[in-house]
């Protein structure tokens, strides 16, 4: 056999392994996907994350965003604990949930996009929490406000739906701005 001869089979006999090693690599890939696609769904839907996770978490950043007093250490550590929930809700409701709607919301382009701007103003909140900045803050607080308002335009224009509606103390944040020692 010659030298060519060996070379090409030694060749073939490489590439043969690579296509192996390739269809064995796409195979188990294949189930991980698939595995990922199978997961549990949300249980609770989209309203009621938005009622009580979302609309809550938002109001911290708002509130404290618009407070006239300087905010304390302990506050700001309040602001990043719930900027990271807020952040943390935008891919959350984009995987839908258990209400009527949270499908077609969820498969909507535009309600991936309204998420993606919450989170990201969400993490402006964080970046304003960790340097202590107040104006950066309120700053964030217009870019979450922006993509709710957005969102609520498109998909949600009446309120409330589920017979879901915020507790009292949601609203406002009145013991952030209690004078009283």
């Amino acid at each position: 056999m010659s030298s060519l001869s060996r070379n090409f089979t030694k060749l073939m006999t490489v590439l043969i392994g690579v296509l192996i090693f390739l269809i064995v690599l796409s195979v188990m890939l294949g189930k991980s996907v698939n595995a990922a696609e199978t997961s549990f769904p949300v249980p609770v839907s989209i309203n009621a994350l938005m009622v009580t996770l979302i609309d809550h978490s938002a109001h911290y950043i708002w509130d404290y965003g618009s407070m006239e007093r300087e905010i304390s250490a302990d506050e700001w550590r309040t602001v990043q604990y719930y900027a990271i929930q807020l952040a943390g809700s935008g891919p959350l409701i984009t995987l839908g949930g258990s209400g009527p709607l949270d499908k077609g919301w969820a498969a909507s382009p535009q309600w991936t996009e309204l998420s993606k701007k919450m989170s990201d103003g969400a993490m402006l909140a964080l970046g304003a929490a960790t340097s202590k900045d107040k104006a950066k803050l309120a700053s964030a607080g217009d870019a979450v406000l922006d993509s709710c308002e957005g969102c609520h335009e498109i998909f949600k224009l009446e309120l409330p739906t589920e017979g879901l509606t915020h507790m009292p103390d949601y609203d406002f944040l009145y013991h952030l701005f209690r004078t009283e020692p």
